[in-house]
């Protein structure tokens, strides 16, 4: 196990998976990753449910199986409408508690969040980490807070 997996899975670690690209492969099309890349995505999201029929990733649901539930949660970005199809997904893939999915309207809204959870468990924001799939949002998140950041390819060869 690599020194960073190795920190996350630490009793003491919070754990925040970023969704669209991390806990869910993001395959939304027929052999693309988009389903409708000039065509409405609400209206998508609301007739196909695609959180339904997404796998979920084998390497971070047994990881999440191993730390347990307790200090692990989700963080995306959902509208409205996305909300219940993430959320769903999340719980019945990850065995995550529906009150440890944190949906947010920004990306910039993660930063809350993550030093929302630090004051919630007493830890230092160190001991906050997010696994995302986009270097910006990390880039952001390294910027703005002291939180541990992960990209999702630690877990490749977890």
């Amino acid at each position: 196990m690599s020194d960073i997996l190795s920190y996350l899975a630490e009793p003491e670690t919070v754990v925040v998976f970023d969704i669209d690209g991390v806990l869910a492969p993001y395959e939304f099309g027929e052999l693309s990753h988009a389903a409708c890349l000039d065509g409405d995505w609400k209206t998508y999201v609301l007739e196909e449910h695609p959180y339904a029929h997404i796998r979920p990733v084998p390497q971070i649901q047994r990881f999440i199986e191993k730390k347990g539930c307790t200090r692990v949660f989700a963080c995306s970005v959902a509208e409205d409408y996305e909300e219940e199809g993430k959320r769903d997904f999340v719980v019945a893939n990850y065995g995550l508690p529906a009150d440890h999915v944190k949906l947010v309207r920004s990306k910039s809204d993660k930063v809350a969040e993550l030093r929302a959870l630090a004051k919630e468990f007493c830890a230092s924001e160190r001991r906050v980490a997010l696994v995302e799939d986009t270097v910006k949002t990390l880039d952001e998140v390294a910027r703005k807070t002291g939180c541990t950041t992960v990209h999702v390819s630690s877990f490749f060869f977890a």
